[in-house]
């Protein structure tokens, strides 16, 4: 089974990761069998991280129902978490970065010294909150990966053929600084936790390796607390993370880049609960470069090795659309993009209103005439978790609405089965106009109920029948 471990650094990573898990789970395709995430941040209660981290272990649920052995496509993808942990703890717990460095116990020569590179706002920090826009603080403190249990998990977990990818911004302190820092020690032949030399490090050296740095998207508003992070300092970072990024030509595959001019501008948080940002259409774009860099169709494109697996060249590559409205719908996507989200993110939205508005209505059109999918059902664990995504993903969809630069592919007001599409796509609904609305999804699901093998679990018929109900409602054709 082909892996793409992916790292998400950051708050941006963990956002972005939230995006790429809930392509998963409306079905678009994935170039590999298994995705296995690693988040690396120091704010570990961070909103942003605790609300991927409840995503990715309902997901990981509901798709122990997935593979049916028959079209179904929801949830297809394996997540895997390495030691059931999301997140690469750092050893380090050290509260204020002076104690980190030891300044306390330094000489007053180089105390001297490291107030002349530090300011006493620096000094004082509390990195439990993140590095708050300090790349120098990052780098200085994130040299602790190959220390980590699920660092080393992921050396014993890793095959031939696996792949990697890094996702970072640019414009911060913990993904810029964490980028370059976790792409060197990959690199790094021999590394050694405990003087031990970690398990088939030989084939993560010779790894192919994709990586994304987002630039800036967003602005904060003036601070409310201690906090060191000024948006005003973004453009100038990423200008000198750009510049230092040049040294990574030849070191990574393919590379890369987005951002957004229309910024949103969210409230000033240092970290921890408060960090909860609207979704945003750059993290749901930068999702695809995963996608794309998993893409076997694309290894010819992406990937530029001689006879012996040196890179010969980067490929670096950006994202674009037809035109820069204030309001994105699916009209303002390429047709590549198009074919690839149009279908998934509408069935799976079809699904999830079906579940919400109709499930338990009009049973005598339904498929439970069959004895399907009654009683406690519903409260089944698995069906629960599958739920609980599909309320998620209804909020990422709001969330994407609510920003300067608005994602708007679908009416989220609609309760009607089949115009809840926005824009001029095209998709073929019901060939026959015997049904109107609902009824012509639940006359759907009794046609398609009776093509589904009957040994089948209840729970993977029921995933099944719903996928095969919104294929034969909404096909997209560019």
């Amino acid at each position: 089974m082909s892996k793409l471990y992916v790292f998400g650094i950051g708050g941006t990573g963990s956002r972005i990761m939230k995006s790429l898990t809930m392509l998963l789970a409306s079905g678009v395709n994935c170039g590999v069998d298994t995705i296995v995430p690693i988040v690396i941040d120091r704010d570990m209660s961070n909103k942003d991280l605790s609300r991927t981290k409840l995503l990715i272990e309902n997901y990981i649920e509901a798709n122990k129902i997935a593979e049916t052995k028959g079209r179904n496509r929801f949830f297809k993808t394996k997540i895997k978490l390495l030691d059931g942990e999301l997140c690469l703890r750092l050893m380090d717990n050290t509260q204020k970065f002076e104690d980190f460095i030891g300044r306390s116990s330094m000489s007053k020569e180089n105390q001297a010294l490291v107030d002349m590179l530090f300011s006493k706002e620096t000094l004082s920090m509390d990195m439990t909150a993140g590095f708050q826009g300090n790349p120098n603080i990052g780098s200085v403190v994130l040299h602790q990966f190959e220390n980590s249990n699920v660092f080393r998990a992921f050396a014993k977990d890793f095959k031939d053929g696996d792949k990697i990818f890094i996702i970072s911004s640019i414009f911060g302190g913990t993904g810029a600084s964490g980028f370059p820092l976790l792409r060197k020690i990959l690199h790094t032949p021999n590394v050694k936790a405990d003087g031990v030399i970690l398990e088939n490090w030989g084939l993560i050296n010779n790894a192919l390796i994709g990586a994304i740095s987002v630039l800036p998207y967003f602005t904060v508003g003036s601070t409310t607390d201690e906090s060191l992070v000024n948006s005003d300092t973004f453009i100038d970072k990423s200008r000198a993370a750009l510049s230092y990024y040049k040294a990574e030509d030849k070191n990574i595959d393919t590379l890369y880049y987005i951002a957004d001019k229309q910024t949103s501008t969210y409230e000033h948080n240092k970290g921890g609960e408060a960090q909860k940002n609207n979704a945003h259409f750059v993290e749901l774009a930068a999702a695809l470069a995963v996608l794309d860099f998993a893409n076997p169709e694309k290894l010819n494109k992406n990937i530029h090795r001689d006879v012996n697996g040196k890179i010969q060249q980067t490929t670096y590559k950006e994202f674009g659309i037809h035109s820069n409205d204030s309001e994105i719908n699916f009209d303002n996507l390429s047709d590549e993009t198009k074919t690839l989200l149009i279908n998934p993110l509408s069935r799976f939205l079809l699904f999830r209103n079906y579940m919400k508005f109709i499930f338990d209505k009009q049973k005598k059109y339904q498929p439970y005439a069959h004895k399907r999918f009654i009683g406690n059902f519903r409260k089944e664990d698995v069906i629960q978790k599958l739920e609980t995504v599909q309320g998620l993903y209804y909020d990422w969809l709001k969330e994407m609405e609510d920003q300067t630069h608005i994602f708007s592919p679908f009416n989220l007001t609609s309760c009607n089965a089949l115009d809840f599409v926005k824009g001029n796509a095209y998709y073929i609904k019901a060939k026959s106009f015997k049904y109107k609305n609902w009824a012509i999804v639940d006359n759907e699901l009794n046609r398609q109920i009776e093509k589904i093998e009957n040994s089948l679990e209840n729970e993977k018929v029921f995933i099944e029948v719903f996928f095969r109900m919104t294929e034969a409602l909404i096909k997209y054709k560019d």
